[in-house]
Protein backbone atom coordinates (compact mmCIF):
# COMPACT_ATOMS: atom_id res chain seq x y z
CA UNK A 1 0.00 0.00 0.00
CA UNK A 2 1.51 3.55 -0.67
CA UNK A 3 1.47 4.42 3.14
CA UNK A 4 3.56 1.45 3.97
CA UNK A 5 5.72 2.32 0.97
CA UNK A 6 6.45 6.30 2.23
CA UNK A 7 7.10 4.70 5.90
CA UNK A 8 9.90 2.52 4.20
CA UNK A 9 11.55 5.27 2.41
CA UNK A 10 11.16 7.93 5.74
CA UNK A 11 12.66 4.83 7.93
CA UNK A 12 15.32 4.63 5.55
CA UNK A 13 16.50 8.02 4.99
CA UNK A 14 16.54 8.65 9.14
CA UNK A 15 18.79 4.89 9.33
CA UNK A 16 21.09 5.80 6.20
CA UNK A 17 20.21 2.83 4.75
CA UNK A 18 21.87 2.38 1.41
CA UNK A 19 19.49 3.48 -1.90
CA UNK A 20 17.45 5.88 0.16
CA UNK A 21 18.11 9.76 -1.00
CA UNK A 22 19.84 11.59 1.61
CA UNK A 23 20.97 15.54 1.19
CA UNK A 24 24.09 16.79 -0.73
CA UNK A 25 26.45 18.58 1.32
CA UNK A 26 26.93 21.97 1.19
CA UNK A 27 29.74 23.85 -0.60
CA UNK A 28 32.12 25.24 1.39
CA UNK A 29 36.13 26.22 1.10
CA UNK A 30 37.90 24.12 3.15
CA UNK A 31 39.34 25.60 6.27
CA UNK A 32 42.50 27.64 6.28
CA UNK A 33 41.10 29.76 3.41
CA UNK A 34 38.62 32.26 2.90
CA UNK A 35 35.12 30.81 4.07
CA UNK A 36 32.07 31.42 1.56
CA UNK A 37 29.32 33.29 3.29
CA UNK A 38 25.82 32.28 3.62
CA UNK A 39 24.41 35.41 4.46
CA UNK A 40 25.22 39.13 3.48
CA UNK A 41 28.39 40.60 3.77
CA UNK A 42 28.47 43.54 5.78
CA UNK A 43 31.07 46.21 5.67
CA UNK A 44 33.92 46.44 7.30
CA UNK A 45 35.45 49.65 8.13
CA UNK A 46 34.01 52.74 9.54
CA UNK A 47 31.02 53.60 7.00
CA UNK A 48 30.69 57.72 6.96
CA UNK A 49 34.64 58.34 7.68
CA UNK A 50 36.55 62.11 6.83
CA UNK A 51 38.39 62.38 4.02
CA UNK A 52 41.55 63.91 4.25
CA UNK A 53 44.78 64.26 2.62
CA UNK A 54 45.95 61.08 0.93
CA UNK A 55 42.60 59.32 0.42
CA UNK A 56 41.27 58.02 -2.80
CA UNK A 57 38.38 56.60 -3.57
CA UNK A 58 34.31 58.34 -4.74
CA UNK A 59 33.84 60.34 -1.99
CA UNK A 60 37.65 62.02 -3.00
CA UNK A 61 36.85 61.87 -6.45
CA UNK A 62 33.34 63.69 -5.97
CA UNK A 63 34.90 66.27 -3.81
CA UNK A 64 37.76 66.93 -6.29
CA UNK A 65 35.18 67.36 -9.14
CA UNK A 66 33.67 70.07 -6.68
CA UNK A 67 36.63 71.68 -5.92
CA UNK A 68 37.41 71.51 -9.50
CA UNK A 69 41.28 70.07 -8.23
CA UNK A 70 40.68 66.76 -10.20
CA UNK A 71 43.47 66.19 -12.89
CA UNK A 72 42.24 62.10 -13.78
CA UNK A 73 43.58 61.19 -10.23
CA UNK A 74 41.57 60.89 -7.43
CA UNK A 75 43.87 61.25 -4.28
CA UNK A 76 42.93 64.08 -1.93
CA UNK A 77 46.18 66.40 -2.82
CA UNK A 78 47.34 69.97 -1.03
CA UNK A 79 45.24 71.47 -3.80
CA UNK A 80 42.51 70.49 -2.77
CA UNK A 81 42.75 70.24 0.91
CA UNK A 82 43.36 74.57 0.10
CA UNK A 83 40.35 74.42 -2.07
CA UNK A 84 38.28 72.96 1.08
CA UNK A 85 39.66 75.10 3.60
CA UNK A 86 38.65 78.05 1.30
CA UNK A 87 35.39 76.35 1.05
CA UNK A 88 34.85 76.23 4.74
CA UNK A 89 35.89 79.64 5.59
CA UNK A 90 33.31 80.95 3.00
CA UNK A 91 30.42 78.69 4.37
CA UNK A 92 31.26 79.59 8.28
CA UNK A 93 32.42 76.16 9.02
CA UNK A 94 35.27 74.93 10.88
CA UNK A 95 38.09 75.40 8.88
CA UNK A 96 39.98 71.83 9.29
CA UNK A 97 40.78 71.74 5.53
CA UNK A 98 38.68 67.87 5.92
CA UNK A 99 35.59 66.98 4.44
CA UNK A 100 33.49 65.49 7.09
CA UNK A 101 29.70 65.42 6.95
CA UNK A 102 28.38 68.45 7.43
CA UNK A 103 31.06 70.46 4.90
CA UNK A 104 30.01 67.10 2.49
CA UNK A 105 26.31 68.11 2.86
CA UNK A 106 27.23 71.99 2.43
CA UNK A 107 28.79 71.16 -0.71
CA UNK A 108 26.10 70.12 -2.61
CA UNK A 109 26.08 66.08 -1.73
CA UNK A 110 23.36 64.25 -0.13
CA UNK A 111 23.38 62.97 3.70
CA UNK A 112 22.37 59.45 2.59
CA UNK A 113 25.57 59.23 0.22
CA UNK A 114 27.83 59.88 3.09
CA UNK A 115 27.13 56.51 4.19
CA UNK A 116 25.71 54.98 1.35
CA UNK A 117 28.95 54.85 -0.67
CA UNK A 118 31.02 54.21 1.86
CA UNK A 119 28.48 51.04 2.95
CA UNK A 120 28.59 49.19 -0.55
CA UNK A 121 28.53 45.55 -0.78
CA UNK A 122 27.96 43.31 -3.46
CA UNK A 123 24.67 41.66 -3.24
CA UNK A 124 24.82 37.74 -2.57
CA UNK A 125 22.89 35.91 -4.74
CA UNK A 126 23.89 32.77 -3.90
CA UNK A 127 24.62 30.37 -1.02
CA UNK A 128 26.19 27.43 0.39
CA UNK A 129 23.55 25.21 -1.46
CA UNK A 130 24.98 26.53 -4.39
CA UNK A 131 27.45 24.69 -6.53
CA UNK A 132 30.91 26.20 -6.67
CA UNK A 133 30.23 26.99 -10.56
CA UNK A 134 27.06 29.16 -9.33
CA UNK A 135 29.42 31.25 -6.62
CA UNK A 136 32.01 31.77 -10.09
CA UNK A 137 29.12 32.77 -11.91
CA UNK A 138 28.13 35.39 -9.38
CA UNK A 139 31.44 36.82 -9.32
CA UNK A 140 31.84 37.25 -12.99
CA UNK A 141 27.92 38.86 -13.33
CA UNK A 142 29.23 41.49 -10.56
CA UNK A 143 32.21 42.29 -11.96
CA UNK A 144 30.23 43.03 -15.39
CA UNK A 145 28.27 45.15 -13.60
CA UNK A 146 30.98 47.50 -13.83
CA UNK A 147 31.81 47.13 -17.58
CA UNK A 148 32.69 50.64 -18.69
CA UNK A 149 33.12 52.57 -16.08
CA UNK A 150 35.42 54.75 -15.25
CA UNK A 151 39.36 53.86 -13.48
CA UNK A 152 39.54 55.61 -10.33
CA UNK A 153 42.19 54.60 -8.03
CA UNK A 154 41.32 53.34 -4.49
CA UNK A 155 37.50 53.27 -5.53
CA UNK A 156 35.30 50.02 -4.50
CA UNK A 157 31.67 51.00 -4.83
CA UNK A 158 28.20 50.46 -6.38
CA UNK A 159 28.21 49.96 -10.17
CA UNK A 160 27.31 53.72 -10.47
CA UNK A 161 30.55 54.60 -10.03
CA UNK A 162 34.03 53.92 -11.15
CA UNK A 163 36.54 50.91 -9.54
CA UNK A 164 40.23 50.45 -9.89
CA UNK A 165 41.43 46.80 -9.96
CA UNK A 166 41.58 45.47 -6.66
CA UNK A 167 38.13 47.63 -5.94
CA UNK A 168 36.48 45.29 -8.74
CA UNK A 169 37.96 42.06 -7.64
CA UNK A 170 36.72 42.84 -3.92
CA UNK A 171 33.51 43.53 -5.09
CA UNK A 172 33.11 40.11 -7.24
CA UNK A 173 34.31 38.11 -4.13
CA UNK A 174 31.43 39.67 -1.55
CA UNK A 175 28.88 38.82 -4.54
CA UNK A 176 30.38 35.25 -4.52
CA UNK A 177 30.44 34.85 -0.96
CA UNK A 178 34.13 35.69 0.25
CA UNK A 179 35.10 38.80 2.62
CA UNK A 180 38.71 38.99 1.91
CA UNK A 181 38.59 41.49 5.38
CA UNK A 182 40.67 42.90 6.53
CA UNK A 183 40.81 44.02 2.87
CA UNK A 184 37.87 45.65 2.53
CA UNK A 185 36.03 48.15 0.19
CA UNK A 186 35.66 50.62 3.06
CA UNK A 187 39.67 50.81 4.05
CA UNK A 188 40.80 50.58 0.06
CA UNK A 189 40.37 54.37 -0.22
CA UNK A 190 41.67 54.94 2.96
CA UNK A 191 45.93 55.66 2.98
CA UNK A 192 48.59 52.53 2.66
CA UNK A 193 45.69 50.71 1.10
CA UNK A 194 45.92 51.82 -2.18
CA UNK A 195 47.53 48.74 -3.40
CA UNK A 196 45.01 46.11 -2.20
CA UNK A 197 46.52 43.64 -5.47
CA UNK A 198 49.33 43.41 -3.17
CA UNK A 199 47.49 42.32 -0.28
CA UNK A 200 45.27 39.77 -2.00
CA UNK A 201 48.40 38.33 -3.87
CA UNK A 202 50.18 38.14 0.03
CA UNK A 203 46.81 36.41 1.41
CA UNK A 204 47.22 32.65 2.56
CA UNK A 205 43.40 32.36 2.42
CA UNK A 206 43.62 32.53 -1.58
CA UNK A 207 45.29 29.14 -2.44
CA UNK A 208 47.58 29.48 -5.32
CA UNK A 209 47.53 27.38 -8.48
CA UNK A 210 49.69 26.46 -11.65
CA UNK A 211 49.34 28.84 -14.53
CA UNK A 212 48.33 26.47 -16.78
CA UNK A 213 45.84 25.00 -14.81
CA UNK A 214 43.82 28.63 -14.59
CA UNK A 215 40.02 28.33 -14.62
CA UNK A 216 37.10 30.59 -15.33
CA UNK A 217 36.89 32.62 -11.83
CA UNK A 218 40.62 32.99 -10.59
CA UNK A 219 42.30 36.07 -10.10
CA UNK A 220 45.25 36.98 -12.45
CA UNK A 221 47.75 38.67 -10.87
CA UNK A 222 50.89 41.00 -12.53
CA UNK A 223 54.10 42.29 -12.06
CA UNK A 224 55.06 45.69 -12.59
CA UNK A 225 57.46 45.81 -15.89
CA UNK A 226 61.09 44.61 -14.45
CA UNK A 227 60.07 44.30 -11.15
CA UNK A 228 58.78 41.20 -8.52
CA UNK A 229 56.13 44.04 -7.45
CA UNK A 230 52.61 43.14 -7.86
CA UNK A 231 50.49 46.34 -9.14
CA UNK A 232 47.34 44.58 -10.76
CA UNK A 233 44.92 41.91 -10.55
CA UNK A 234 41.92 40.77 -13.35
CA UNK A 235 39.58 38.02 -13.09
CA UNK A 236 39.75 35.43 -15.72
CA UNK A 237 36.84 34.49 -17.73
CA UNK A 238 38.36 31.61 -19.98
CA UNK A 239 39.51 31.42 -23.59
CA UNK A 240 42.44 33.81 -22.03
CA UNK A 241 40.24 36.45 -21.75
CA UNK A 242 39.91 38.65 -18.65
CA UNK A 243 37.67 41.22 -17.23
CA UNK A 244 39.58 44.44 -15.24
CA UNK A 245 39.70 47.54 -14.26
CA UNK A 246 42.66 49.27 -16.17
CA UNK A 247 43.08 52.96 -17.35
CA UNK A 248 40.78 54.29 -18.74
CA UNK A 249 37.93 52.13 -18.03
CA UNK A 250 37.08 48.63 -16.75
CA UNK A 251 36.85 46.43 -19.70
CA UNK A 252 37.32 42.54 -21.67
CA UNK A 253 40.84 42.52 -22.62
CA UNK A 254 43.25 39.10 -23.30
CA UNK A 255 45.23 38.05 -20.90
CA UNK A 256 48.06 39.48 -21.84
CA UNK A 257 48.85 42.51 -23.79
CA UNK A 258 51.07 45.57 -24.19
CA UNK A 259 50.88 47.44 -21.25
CA UNK A 260 50.62 43.98 -18.59
CA UNK A 261 51.77 40.93 -19.60
CA UNK A 262 54.38 40.27 -16.94
CA UNK A 263 51.82 37.67 -14.67
CA UNK A 264 52.71 36.82 -11.15
CA UNK A 265 50.48 34.21 -11.04
CA UNK A 266 46.72 32.70 -9.96
CA UNK A 267 45.14 32.58 -6.80
CA UNK A 268 41.76 30.61 -7.13
CA UNK A 269 38.91 31.68 -4.63
CA UNK A 270 36.11 29.05 -4.71
CA UNK A 271 37.97 25.64 -4.35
Amino acid sequence: MKWKWIFALSLGAALGIAGTTTQASAYQNPKGYYQVQDKQIKPYGKVGYTVKRGYEGIKTWKIMKKMHTFGGYDKYNTATYYQVKNFQRKHHLKVTGNVDETTWVKMGFSKSSWTSIDSYVAPLTVTTKDSRKAHVEAMIKQAYKYKGNPYLVGSSSSPSYGVDCSGLAMQALYAGGINPAPISSINHAHPGNEWNSRNLWASKKLKRVAYKHRERGDLIFYYQPGTHVIWHVAIYLGGNKVIESWPPRVMVQPIRNGQRSDIAGVKRPFL
